[in-house]
C-alpha cells in the first residue's frame, strides 16, 4: 500500500470529530475480504502512535475499536488541517522533489504556514 495523505488527513479529521460515547462506535478494520484504504491508514496511524483504541485483532482481520488521536494525532492533524496549508504543502513537495514522510510535512507545514502568514493568502 502507498502511503496517501489526504487519506490520512480524512482519517484524523474523522477521529477528531467522533465522538467516543457514541453508541455507534467507529471502527476501521482490514481483513483479507474487505479492501478499505481508509481502514488500511487508521491501522497505520495506530501503529505510529498517532491514534489510541481498542485492538479488536483477530484472525481473520485486523481492527481498531473507538480511536482517539495522541497529542502527535493532534499535532500531525494540526498541520494538515488547514487547506491552504496543506495545498501549499503538497505544492513544496512537488516542486522541490520531496516525499512526503513525517518529518517532511511537519517541516513543509511550518514553512507554510510562514508562507501563507506573509502572503496573505
Amino acid at each position: 500500500m502507498k502511503r496517501d495523505w489526504d487519506v490520512i488527513r480524512d482519517v484524523l479529521a474523522e477521529v477528531e470529530e467522533h465522538d467516543i460515547g457514541d453508541p455507534e462506535s467507529l471502527e476501521y478494520e482490514v481483513s483479507p475480504d474487505e479492501f478499505s484504504i481508509k481502514a488500511q491508514h487508521a491501522i497505520l496511524l495506530w501503529k505510529s502512535g498517532f491514534l489510541t483504541g481498542f485492538d479488536a485483532t483477530d484472525l481473520s482481520r485486523e481492527a481498531l475499536l473507538n480511536p482517539a488521536l495522541t497529542w502527535e494525532g493532534h499535532e500531525l492533524l494540526d498541520t494538515l488541517r488547514s487547506k491552504p496549508i496543506w495545498d501549499e504543502v503538497k505544492k513544496t513537495a512537488k516542486t522541490k522533489g520531496i516525499e512526503l514522510s513525517f518529518e517532511a510535512v511537519k517541516a513543509l507545514g511550518k514553512a507554510a504556514l510562514a508562507h501563507v502568514l506573509t502572503s496573505g493568502a
